[in-house]
């Protein structure tokens, strides 16, 4: 079962972010699938999910980093993701009695927090770091279609 897709709605112009958002929508839909049938591929995947997304904060907080994106909105970016690692790690611990409803309350988190995410906070970074770099921006990519 797909719990999330990506579309070109989530494209933020920036390859490796891009890349690494439709890997995450793919790591949660594994979540999804394994959720309550197989818990040790469940740990596997959430295990891997947890690095993934600190892997993936890090470099969107590189990339503003470079390309010196206001201060406030950096800010406000990192406690954006220290406040989603808290919230899982929350959600993780709640789904230790393995229960149906603990799990779709992760995934239903997970799902809203990253589809929001990337089509607010992500997208407005990219379109920071596009001004910022003097590339394309993402919402002018498309207009010859």
């Amino acid at each position: 079962m797909t719990q999330i897709q990506w579309g070109l709605d989530c494209y933020t112009g920036l390859p490796e972010v891009d890349r690494q958002h439709q890997q995450l929508f793919a790591l949660i839909n594994r979540l999804s699938d394994v959720k309550l049938r197989d818990p040790e591929m469940l740990e596997q995947t959430f295990a891997e999910l947890r690095d993934y997304v600190r892997d993936h904060f890090a470099l969107e907080e590189q990339l503003m980093a470079e390309a010196n994106v206001d201060a406030t909105h950096y800010v406000q970016h990192r406690a954006a993701h220290a406040g989603f690692v808290a919230r899982l790690n929350q959600l993780w611990q709640n789904y230790s009695d393995r229960s149906e409803a603990a799990a779709d309350q992760l995934l239903e988190f997970l799902t809203n927090w990253l589809r929001h995410h990337i089509l607010h906070t992500d997208q407005s970074m990219a379109l920071e770091i596009h001004t910022r770099m003097g590339s394309e921006a993402p919402h002018n990519m498309f207009s010859h279609f």
